[in-house]
């Protein structure tokens, strides 16, 4: 008999070689499995949030075509004709109605700029006469 070759020492060596086998084959399919489970919910996430993106952009759009069917009615025309051409219904009569502080204010604000005016030419005695007695 040679060095080695008892049968019973031999296929004990197999057996463990065939469990070594089966051990890498179960990690490689588990590695894979996993790979493939992660992939799947990266597609599942992008999927929920492309259909949230779908659902936002529908809810835009019904929102524009109501803007657009408002556009396009008699009451938006009818609306821009009275504010922005000053145009009326017949029969109708336009009244303005002004506001009094708004004159006020306006006036004040033009004498202010006349004595902005006014501080800018005069000689520095008139600036002093004006300061004091206007």
């Amino acid at each position: 008999m040679i060095f080695g070759d008892n049968p019973k020492n031999n296929s004990g060596w197999k057996n463990k070689l065939f469990f070594l086998i089966g051990i890498i084959i179960l990690v490689l399919a588990a590695i894979s499995l996993a790979k493939s489970f992660t992939q799947s919910h990266q597609v599942n996430q992008e999927i929920s949030g492309l259909e949230e993106e779908i659902v936002t952009l529908e809810q835009g759009n019904l929102g524009l075509e109501k803007l657009i069917e408002y556009f396009n009615s008699d009451a938006y025309i009818e609306e821009k004709a009275r504010l922005d051409l000053g145009l009326k219904k017949e029969g109708e009569k336009l009244v303005i109605v002004s506001d009094q502080n708004t004159k006020q204010k306006n006036n004040s604000e033009n004498l202010a700029e006349d004595e902005e005016k006014l501080d800018q030419n005069a000689s520095n005695p008139k600036k002093w006469w004006h300061y004091f007695f206007n």
